[in-house]
């Protein structure tokens, strides 16, 4: 019955969860697949979750509401993966009418899900705690090197959902890079929910960053997400010597009231972070991405002002601001809460951001050329991410590092000219 099937996925929250989503595709080879982009048209619906703020917990409810009409007039397996699978106890889950419930540590076991559904039309909850089995991967943007994390900050569910951090061998991960490697060229992207915390082994992340910038194909390194308190002295000298590290950093810094980065148990104050980049802007220019939350609890207008000076401080080129959400199992669940000003707050925080991209204008930047789309127009990224399009004749530098002078930005991307 399901040797051909249509599938459509859902995915929210995080670059972990798009790398999850990637990776049910290799364990669903018994089947002949087919991605739909429109749930209607699929027999296999599968939605990957995040609970780590309200807003995506009320788009899980808002597509199984649309799925499960869905199947009152077609047969369909409703799948549901991801945080909220781990978060929500199972009664509570089966009120969604779940077909098949799992956490990505039970991935591999997808195929034998399904068949013993189809022939049993039993539903499944299954949920692993631990990762008893490695899987090899064909490389691509996302290398997960870790799952957990041991930070405890008070308004964070991961530490109960994931658990402990789990840091994945320093071999395993590099072989399969390099068994994974096809093209002439790749760049990289290392993933975890505190991800410079890698320990394994007596290899930490600044020697495991040392060993993947060793593999030749390999021409960017970029990592994402990290805290201050958990670089070594040593990623300094890294940062400055080895070419292939990327000249951006995600650096999440949540608030800028050291009152309230307490009350978070961050664990780092404000003249720490200003201190770390500091250091880094002295070893080459760099662009800096960050993470804000709005209307903490205890957070009055004064520290919240102080939240929109540090934008003003700080050219973040790319700014990922939420409202707080109040979380069952945290410590600031109990925290007193006045939602009173949060639309206020969320306003006046939205215009104070520029639009930081002008500072690539006339500017020469770094650009790894990733191919063409019509002749001689290339496209390539910038080390912070931003695509590039500008005309070119030799088709000999994709794959290389060069220097585009940005003529022109439009919305998300930005057009130039290259320059020797």
């Amino acid at each position: 019955m399901f040797s051909f099937i249509n599938i459509y996925i859902k995915t929210l929250g995080c670059n972990i969860n798009n790398l999850e989503s990637e990776k049910i595709f290799i364990f669903l080879k018994y089947f002949k697949i087919v991605l739909q982009k429109n749930f209607y048209n699929s027999n296999l619906l599968l939605i990957n979750t995040c609970i780590i703020r309200n807003n995506p917990q009320r788009k899980i409810l808002k597509e199984l509401n649309k799925w499960q009409f869905l199947k009152k007039y077609k047969k369909v397996i409703i799948f549901l993966t991801g945080c909220f699978s781990e978060f929500n106890n199972l009664k509570k889950n089966k009120i969604l009418k779940i077909d098949i419930l799992f956490n990505s540590f039970c991935n591999v076991y997808l195929n034998k899900m399904i068949l013993f559904y189809v022939k049993n039309k039993k539903k499944i909850y299954f949920i692993k705690k631990k990762i008893n089995f490695f899987y090899k991967n064909k490389i691509n943007n996302y290398l997960l090197i870790m799952k957990g994390c041991n930070h405890n900050c008070s308004y964070c569910v991961i530490p109960q959902i994931k658990g402990k951090e789990y840091y994945y061998d320093k071999n395993f991960l590099l072989n399969n890079i390099i068994n994974g490697i096809k093209k002439p060229f790749y760049e990289i992207t290392l993933l975890g929910q505190n991800v410079n915390s890698y320990y394994s082994k007596l290899i930490n992340f600044d020697s495991l960053i040392f060993n993947i910038s060793k593999i030749k194909n390999i021409k960017r390194i970029n990592f994402l997400s990290s805290n201050i308190k958990d670089f070594t002295k040593n990623f300094f000298f890294l940062f400055k010597n080895i070419k292939k590290l990327s000249n951006h950093i995600h650096l999440p810094i949540q608030s800028g009231s050291n009152f309230i980065l307490k009350k978070m148990n961050r664990k780092y104050s404000i003249k720490e972070y200003f201190s770390f980049i500091k250091k880094l802007k002295k070893i080459k220019n760099i662009t800096i991405s960050t993470d804000i939350i709005i209307s903490f609890p205890n957070e009055n207008f004064f520290e919240f002002d102080k939240s929109l000076k540090i934008i003003k401080r700080i050219l973040f080129i790319d700014i990922y601001y939420f409202l707080y959400s109040k979380k069952k199992n945290t410590i600031s669940y109990n925290f007193k809460n006045n939602n009173k000003y949060n639309n206020f707050k969320l306003k006046l925080f939205q215009k104070s951001i520029n639009n930081n991209n002008l500072i690539f204008l006339n500017k020469k930047e770094r650009v790894l050329v990733l191919g063409y789309i019509k002749k001689n127009i290339f496209i390539g990224k910038m080390d912070c991410f931003k695509l590039v399009f500008f005309e070119y004749f030799n088709y000999e530098i994709i794959g290389n590092f060069i220097l585009i002078k940005i003529i022109s930005i439009k919305n998300n991307f930005f057009l130039g000219v290259y320059d020797n």
